[in-house]
């Protein structure tokens, strides 16, 4: 076979495999709510976990996060509000996201607060041990 039939096959061939491992599958999705306050969640390196928890931004409060190791468990994307109805001012879900970057373990304490209120306590808070291990 000729060089450049060889090459006609072999490089559509390669770039295909390339492509496909650049597309890998979409990460895992371990999702909390308010329920699971104050357990152990475990997770594997590279997985997300997506926590849900009630709230209404039009009030001013928003979950943020108090305390978590960064290099354990790394926020992700931005906070979400998804409206329990279509009234204005209603309430709905929050939603946050992390990605597991490394194995190990971290607390991750979320408080529901006005932000500019810097000298109030917040009106809730959200608290889980979150176990990362390796892939």
């Amino acid at each position: 076979m000729s060089r450049a039939v060889l090459s006609f096959i072999l490089i559509p061939a390669i770039a295909v495999i390339f492509c496909a491992d650049i597309q890998a599958a979409p990460k895992k999705l371990v999702k909390i709510t308010e329920q699971d306050a104050g357990t152990t969640v475990e997770m594997r390196a590279g997985e997300l976990l997506e926590v849900t928890l009630k709230g209404n931004p039009t009030t001013g409060y928003m979950w943020d996060v108090a305390s978590v190791d960064p290099n354990i468990l790394m926020p992700v994307d931005q906070l979400e509000f998804q409206a329990d109805s279509k009234a204005i001012g209603a309430p709905g879900k929050l939603t946050l996201r992390f990605e597991a970057k490394h194995a190990g373990e971290t607390s991750l304490k979320l408080i529901y607060h006005r932000p500019w209120e810097k000298d109030t306590k917040p009106i809730d808070t959200f608290k889980v041990t979150v176990v990362i291990r390796d892939k």
